[in-house]
């Protein structure tokens, strides 16, 4: 098997993610379905002799090990493509998926991202949190944050990835970058080294542990700006998932540090326009003193009613979904699929009345 081929073929036909597992042909990810690439099926020993050549040498030893713990790393290509890799065994066998990165960093236009994330991206404060499932652009709408900033501001900005996907040139600001497992141990042991860095732009991968969490907070809380991921639905959950992780003792301080910190929560989903493209739909909560103290005082389905009321470019999910489907950008179809409440939005796309902040 050529995978040098396969990966460059992958890449000029825009495939998003290379699907490769023992007895099967390989399989693309083009536009939001997957196609078969003709020719034979992958064999466990080509699989194997591939992670051999593309995988970090700290797993040379143990790859069949590595793969069934779950092995994670990033691979490029002499074009400068790069590729974020997650190893696993089926059956008995190996199986690899590889999601495609652009050598060039999209921006936020590009990405048809509301532009108030551009105002966010430029806040030079607070915490702001990218959420959705995996695959759903998360790291994309990072990078494009952390390169709008790299091109306006002189400042000092740290990533911690694991692994790193995007890579950052210096423009006006000094990047460091930095991989968990090649350049330190941990998320929490990074973040800590970042701290006596003189950072003013922090970008942690995944809020993880309780440890990463205590360590972000307090860097947000003293005056620099951190962006993460969470992996969960909307602002009401993710605020809901972080608060779940707070040891007793410091709940209080850590709910505090939260509900200050808070400069804005992104939500994402991508769904398949006309054009067959894949497009995000964005759900935004802002900071401020009303997500303070709906925080403070426990008032998280709250969140969600604040949010349609679209102050400081908020908006819901269905919000969002309906202007693109009247602007014929999606199908109705391919709205409800997505729709945090599908009736609403079904009477709202009639044009019947406004339902639940849908106009």
């Amino acid at each position: 098997m050529d995978f040098e081929r396969l990966l460059k073929f992958a890449v000029e036909n825009g495939a998003s993610d290379i699907h490769l597992q023992a007895t099967s042909p390989p399989m693309l990810r083009l536009g939001n379905q997957i196609r078969v690439v003709e020719g034979p099926s992958v064999t466990d020993d080509d699989m194997l002799s591939f992670l051999r050549e593309i995988a970090p040498p700290r797993f040379s030893e143990d790859i069949v090990g590595a793969a069934a713990s779950g092995l994670d790393f990033s691979h490029a290509l002499s074009s400068g493509t790069r590729f974020r890799c997650s190893a696993f065994r089926t059956l008995g066998r190996f199986g690899m998926t590889m999601r495609v990165i652009r050598t060039e960093i999209p921006s936020i236009a590009a990405l048809k991202l509301p532009q108030v994330i551009h105002d966010i991206a430029l806040a030079r404060r607070g915490l702001t949190l990218v959420t959705g499932t995996t695959g759903s652009g998360k790291s994309t709408t990072l990078a494009s944050m952390i390169d709008l900033i790299n091109t306006n501001y002189r400042t000092k900005i740290i990533t911690v990835e694991d692994p790193v996907e995007y890579l950052h040139g210096n423009k006006k600001a000094l990047v460091t970058q930095i991989e968990v497992g090649s350049d330190t141990t941990s998320f929490d042991q990074a973040l800590r080294q970042a701290l006596r860095q003189d950072p003013d732009v922090i970008l942690v991968g995944e809020l993880r542990d309780v440890e990463t969490l205590r360590i972000a907070l307090r860097a947000a809380d003293t005056g620099h700006q951190v962006f993460s991921t969470v992996h969960s639905a909307n602002a009401p959950q993710t605020i809901e998932r972080i608060i779940a992780m707070f040891p007793p003792a410091e709940h209080k301080v850590l709910l505090s540090q939260l509900a200050n910190s808070i400069e804005a929560i992104i939500s994402q989903r991508l769904i398949t326009g006309h054009d067959e493209k894949r497009r995000p739909a964005v759900e935004i909560l802002r900071g401020g003193p009303v997500t303070t103290k709906f925080i403070m005082e426990g008032r998280l389905n709250d969140l969600a009613t604040y949010v349609q009321g679209g102050e400081a470019g908020m908006q819901s999910f269905d919000q969002h979904l309906l202007s693109m489907y009247q602007a014929e950008q999606i199908s109705g179809t391919e709205a409800l699929r997505w729709a945090t409440n599908p009736e609403a939005l079904s009477i709202a796309m009639r044009g019947v009345k406004r339902i639940g902040g849908i106009a």
